[in-house]
């Protein structure tokens, strides 16, 4: 019988073409399987994540699950992943779990930061959007404090998400000002296509005084606003953790 085991990943997104295995193209998933194959036999695998991260998107706590026909104790997976995948990937941990847990549909709570440098950094350029010039950040606060709770994410969300349903309950979002950064922090039970970079740019947006909150409120509510919808850069967003009971 196989054996199911939770690996915990952190990965630099930046040369990723996201956490999804392509046909053509670098994925974090992809280069992960290759490796489980082989210390499966060469039977194939397939490494089921919480979520799908796009291109250019990190993770300092992704959650994914995998099944084994050749069992193999935890130590020895996370060392041969860690050895045999690129630098921007790392294990962090590996256990064995029970066969009804799964990554994505046992996960309660998605911890995601998006990181805004208010200058040019050069070396923060692959973890940030540079954001030099005015900001309003009670702005920013009053949006941040919009997104609590329970509402349909339609207007913020990519034409591509294929879910069924489009709510999300949210219970943190909030701007955390920290040296040169400003960054924002949201918590949710679940996440949709490219929604927490088009939360960020929409509200970056109107922080820059090319709409207002009210105008957000009106997105969530199934209006449309004045404002225009943007979606910011991919290299400022981290899946930080994902929350388990």
């Amino acid at each position: 019988m196989p054996q199911r085991y939770r690996l915990t990943i952190e990965y630099d997104g930046t040369d990723f073409c996201g956490w999804q295995r392509q046909r053509c193209g670098r994925s974090v998933q992809g280069e992960l399987e290759t490796v489980l194959q082989a210390l499966n036999g060469g039977e194939p695998v397939t490494l089921i994540g919480s979520g799908r991260t796009d291109a250019g998107v990190h993770s300092l706590g992704q959650v994914a699950h995998v099944d084994l026909s050749i069992p193999r104790q935890p130590e020895t997976i996370q060392r041969a992943l860690n050895a045999q995948t690129g630098r921007d990937i790392q294990v962090r941990g590996c256990q064995i779990v029970d066969a009804d847990f799964h990554a994505r549909f046992s996960a309660r709570r998605r911890h995601y930061l998006y990181r805004i440098c208010r200058r040019i950094a050069v070396l923060e350029r692959r973890t940030s959007w540079q954001l030099p010039g005015e900001l309003d950040e009670d702005c920013l606060q009053e949006c941040a404090k919009l997104i609590l709770g329970e509402h349909d994410f339609s207007r913020l969300c990519s034409s591509r998400t294929e879910a069924a349903s489009k709510i999300c309950q949210i219970s943190d979002s909030q701007w955390i000002k920290e040296d040169i950064f400003i960054n924002y922090k949201i918590v949710g039970n679940r996440f949709l296509h490219s929604m927490v970079r088009m939360i960020v740019g929409t509200m970056i947006t109107i922080a820059r005084g090319k709409g207002s909150p009210a105008d957000l409120q009106a997105l969530l509510d199934g209006e449309d606003g004045m404002v225009q919808v943007h979606t910011a850069p991919p290299q400022g967003l981290i899946l930080q953790q994902v929350d388990y009971e």
